[in-house]
């Protein structure tokens, strides 16, 4: 097992990734043949109610094909756990958690990133949200043991001989559960994914505000406390229709999304802007709904449902911000129909 640290120059760094994946130094790699470079971003796409996702990274582990592990040490100048606030690089923007660390080429079983779960009795060095009423919370990841550290552990994946450039993508909305039976708020792998950046690209895009006012009225019945909506956009693969697409939820079906993104208000168009960051290359659809906030990540639900969908492909490209729009044309034409208490009587 090799153990590493990163300098300070290499860890702790908030940039995007964007330029990454440019010339090596080759003099760095005289006498290695069999040397990779390897970088390491974290990402994630919002979710509802938050005003900081806090996570707390002791580690992060590499293991090959031979099983021989390389732990990279991910702590700050005072010897602590790296802290990340989620919120704070969403998009197509990422923390730069490890820069060209030299590590071995070759094809690896995992990466394991070891999260210092929260505890209420030191709740601001352990991971944590902030919700939007000031109430904080631990947020704790499932791991086999009771020690304080829970894992995330994304497998398969190949480091090339030069610089290689990922970024562990976050989407909080399908990784973040409230079991209701204590203060933790859970955080599941299965919403997390990894993205190597020669093959990835972004989506960025607008919800004309006409789509958002018709979608709140029609869904008028479905609103949260106090007439709240959840706006999002969903990617589906683009063979994923209007009328076939489904949910979050905790199945591996090829209907669901891959991605969500939250919507933040344009003040110069008026309109609503997204983005997607760091999504694999080819063809996809996207949907939106202003009812997101009834989409529960482990179950179906059958309040939810798109207002508007973008049936024409939206294509990406590595290293390309691919963009598009969703306006009155691409409302689902559907009856929605609301059972009132009266009429299930």
């Amino acid at each position: 097992m090799k153990h590493l640290k990163p300098t300070l120059s290499a860890v702790a760094l908030a940039l995007g990734l964007a330029a990454c994946g440019g010339s090596s130094d080759d003099s760095n790699n005289e006498g290695s043949e069999q040397s990779a470079k390897f970088s390491l971003g974290v990402s994630d796409a919002a979710v509802e109610g938050a005003s900081e996702v806090n996570i707390f990274v002791k580690q992060i582990t590499l293991r090959n094909d031979a099983g021989e592990d390389t732990v990279i040490e991910t702590t700050d100048e005072n010897n602590q756990p790296e802290k990340i606030n989620l919120l704070d690089f969403q998009g197509s923007a990422a923390y730069q958690l490890v820069t060209n660390l030299e590590v071995e080429a070759g094809d690896y079983q995992w990466i394991r990133m070891d999260i210092v779960n929260g505890t209420e009795a030191d709740i601001t060095q352990t991971s944590h949200i902030v919700f939007e009423d000031a109430s904080v919370r631990p947020l704790v990841v499932s791991r086999k043991g009771n020690d304080g550290v829970g894992e995330i552990q994304l497998n398969d994946f190949e480091l090339n001989q030069g610089e290689n450039s990922f970024v562990v993508e976050f989407d909080l909305k399908r990784s973040l559960v409230d079991p209701q039976n204590n203060q933790d708020i859970k955080l599941k792998p299965t919403g997390v994914r990894l993205e190597n950046l020669i093959s990835s690209g972004h989506i960025s895009g607008s919800i004309s505000a006409e789509v958002i006012g018709a979608c709140e009225v029609d869904n008028a019945s479905f609103a949260g406390t106090g007439g709240e909506f959840g706006h999002a956009v969903y990617l589906y693969d683009d063979d994923v229709t209007a009328q076939t697409a489904l949910d979050i939820d905790d199945t591996d079906s090829e209907l669901t999304p891959h991605a969500t993104a939250s919507l933040v208000m344009n003040s110069e168009t008026g309109d609503y802007d997204f983005e997607f960051g760091f999504v694999g290359e080819g063809d996809y659809s996207l949907g939106y709904t202003c009812v997101s906030h009834l989409d529960d990540a482990e179950n179906m639900d059958e309040d939810f449902s798109l207002y508007a969908f973008k049936g024409e492909p939206v294509n990406v490209e590595a290293n390309v911000t691919s963009s598009t729009s969703l306006a009155l044309g691409d409302i689902i034409e559907v009856e929605i129909n609301v059972e009132t208490e009266a009429q299930a009587q």
